[in-house]
């Protein structure tokens, strides 16, 4: 699905949840939305999605203190990957 800009910002994360891995460069609003079980995950993590929607996962990893690896490896377990 691309973004109605044209600028396909969205689209990554869009087919993603045909079992695809969330990627670092993915935002934290892109992968709550399209990632069940993902906000709590976050949210466990210290990361605001309320605030930090904007942030890639990368960014907001960084800004909580969690380390980047730690995060995609929690998001990317099989019960959090499904959408």
């Amino acid at each position: 699905m691309a973004h109605e800009c044209g600028c396909n910002a969205h689209s990554a994360a869009a087919t993603q949840g045909g079992g695809a891995a969330i990627t670092p460069d993915l935002t934290v609003g892109d992968v709550a939305h399209h990632y069940a079980g993902t906000l709590d995950i976050m949210k466990k993590m210290g990361i605001n999605h309320c605030c930090g929607a904007h942030l890639t996962l990368r960014e907001a990893a960084a800004s909580a203190g969690v380390g980047l690896e730690v995060l995609l490896d929690a998001l990317n377990r099989p019960a959090a990957a499904k959408s």
